[in-house]
């Protein structure tokens, strides 16, 4: 028995729904791919998302300046944007508190709660040790290593770990007396993130030949 043409129709646009799918699982799934492959303090933009073919909304570069910073409330919204001989790449790296100088990208956001929770949890190790110079040092040294292993693997900047960041420790420098008779142990660090290049400017001109 043959389909009628309506049902054939009808058919078709019910596959396409079924296989329009919504953004966010597309790009937890590229977030993963680039933590994976390259590191957190890369950010999870100008990727192909595997499996995904076409767009339901095609966004040109003037549809996007309205989604990529809004300039009250700093709300970004990262698209995926179609490109010939490209295809499908996520375009876009913001977070939701785009007019911050400091929390403006994902990537720089990711990297330090990575640090943050790292060291949280090497910490752990020493909740009851003792709250003295022997510590501190071990603390130090262990969180140095930590850090200089993040800056060569490139999340940091800077031309020398020193540059890259510090860890500070110690009685006078983070704790006092008192801090340590009430159990505190107080250590900061301080680190350089790097930061994408989100907009590249190319300069080109034309040099008259020398004589």
């Amino acid at each position: 028995m043959m389909a009628s043409k309506t049902y054939t129709q009808l058919l078709s646009i019910i596959q396409e729904q079924i296989n329009t799918i919504p953004p966010s699982g597309v790009i937890a799934g590229v977030f993963s791919l680039v933590d994976s492959q390259r590191g957190v303090w890369v950010a999870p933009a100008n990727v192909s998302p595997v499996g995904v073919t076409d767009l339901t909304i095609q966004l040109d570069d003037e549809d996007q300046q309205g989604l990529n910073v809004d300039a009250v409330s700093g709300k970004s919204i990262n698209a995926f944007r179609f490109f010939n001989g490209q295809g499908v790449l996520v375009w876009g790296a913001r977070t939701l508190d785009g007019n911050s100088q400091d929390w403006r990208y994902i990537n720089v956001r990711r990297t330090v709660t990575m640090i943050e929770q790292s060291a949280k949890d090497a910490l752990r190790a020493y909740v009851f040790a003792p709250n003295d110079s022997n510590t501190w040092v071990t603390i130090k040294s262990m969180l140095e290593n930590f850090l200089t292993n993040v800056w060569k693997e490139g999340a940091l900047q800077g031309a020398s770990a020193d540059d890259a960041f510090s860890v500070q420790i110690g009685l006078g420098v983070t704790m006092n007396a008192q801090d340590i008779l009430e159990g505190y142990l107080r250590t900061t660090i301080l680190i350089a993130v790097t930061h994408p290049a989100e907009f590249i400017v190319l300069t080109v001109e034309q040099q008259l030949a020398k004589s």
